[in-house]
């Protein structure tokens, strides 16, 4: 993972899979190799240098969405977390806000679920040519991928708009709601091409609030499931953050670290990092790779390996305590993948879920699982493990 030139992204099979590229695209930085990809991680770090000047957004987005539920006894989480995390997204990252958590943005937010499911459709993968059909199932993702599309293109030109205005003193931002220069804004600055800055803004709209919201479903999946887990949970952040949520309160909560750990190592987002071949013939060990070998790591095997975990069905947010945590256990832990191209949201995402739990501990004196609700696994789109939001309906008990 870390000799990135010895084991680059295969692109070879871009051109076989071209359907996608009018979704997601090729030139983003999830999808290229050095020397390009050094000089787009270079510049798209600098979005994510500080978790400070994220923090309020955060707060006042995960409040939003948790008024909505407050004033509710059973609630059916559905896609609620995807609207969650999405404005969270935007106001943090693109500099806009989607406001999905009222209703807003429901085209092309349908649109890209739509895109997503149809794409990674496995027949559609195994065999793309079935994408040049004259079906009725094609003409409607295309369809789809368009209005996405277009959407992508409408963000670019208004954030364009913005920077004009920023320029000549017309737009006041305010630091409170959102971080004064969006990572549009830095592309463009930077002279980053524009399908460059588009690739990159569909690559962070699904990799930037997929991952979260499913890592968020599989929290709420524990916290019902293990009231032990919930009400430890709950004790420590009463016992350290009787008061007002702050940036620096929320940094000593080793249960609520472990936790989120725990979560991410029973149910990694990705089941699997693929897309990668060896540059040259390598020995590992006592492998021998040749050049041009596929290489997938297997996360979910890896996270659930009893020789490195010891009871690995056990979810235990202790074992992540440092005097428990081995180093093999911390380098097995690949959730955000690991390395150079380790995930470049990786401490973005765990801030939002950490903030999200302490809220909802607060908030909530008790969540559990209602009779006619389920915890089911299914595969989403980009390959992701998450649990089938629809089936999770839980009962809430506010703080008193």
């Amino acid at each position: 993972m870390k000799k990135i030139d010895d084991f680059p992204k295969d692109t070879s099979g871009y051109s076989k899979l071209e359907f996608l590229r009018p979704f997601l695209g090729w030139k983003s930085v999830f999808g290229v190799n050095n020397p390009e990809w050094h000089s787009q991680r270079s510049l798209l770090n600098k979005a994510f240098v500080s978790n400070n000047i994220f923090f309020q957004p955060m707060c006042k987005k995960i409040n939003t969405f948790l008024s909505k539920w407050e004033n509710q006894e059973k609630v059916c989480v559905g896609n609620d977390l995807q609207k969650l995390t999405l404005d969270v997204l935007a106001c943090c990252i693109f500099g806009v806000d989607f406001d999905t958590l009222n209703g807003k943005l429901s085209e092309p937010l349908e649109a890209y679920n739509y895109s997503l499911k149809a794409v990674f459709n496995p027949i559609r993968l195994i065999f793309p040519s079935t994408t040049k059909l004259p079906l009725k199932s094609n003409k409607e993702m295309f369809k789809n991928i368009n209005i996405f599309d277009k959407y992508c293109w409408k963000m670019m030109e208004e954030t364009k708009k913005r920077m004009e205005e920023k320029k000549n003193g017309d737009i006041f931002i305010d630091n409170d709601e959102r971080p004064a220069k969006s990572l549009i804004e830095m592309m463009y600055e930077n002279n980053l091409p524009e399908q460059t800055v588009r690739d990159n803004l569909s690559i962070f709209f699904l990799a930037g609030h997929e991952t979260t919201f499913n890592s968020l479903g599989w929290l709420l999946a524990i916290l019902v499931s293990h009231p032990d887990i919930q009400q430890k949970a709950r004790q420590e952040i009463l016992d350290k953050i009787p008061e007002e949520v702050t940036f620096d309160s929320i940094k000593e909560l080793p249960y609520i670290d472990g936790l989120i750990k725990e979560g991410l190592r029973k149910f990694p987002p990705g089941g699997s990092i693929t897309g990668r071949k060896a540059a040259k013939d390598i020995v590992i060990g006592n492998i021998q790779i040749p050049a041009g070998t596929g290489i997938i790591i297997n996360l979910l095997s890896m996270s659930n390996d009893p020789k490195i975990w010891g009871d690995p069905d056990v979810v235990r947010p202790e074992r992540w305590f440092s005097e428990n945590i081995t180093k093999e256990q911390r380098t097995a832990w690949m959730p955000f993948s690991n390395g150079p191209r380790i995930c470049i949201g990786m401490n973005f995402s765990l801030m939002e879920q950490k903030i999200f739990v302490v809220y909802l501990l607060k908030r909530f004196h008790q969540l559990k699982l209602a009779p006619n609700g389920k915890i089911t696994p299914r595969l989403g789109g980009f390959g992701t493990y998450c649990p089938d939001t629809d089936m999770m309906i839980i009962e809430l008990e506010k703080s008193k």
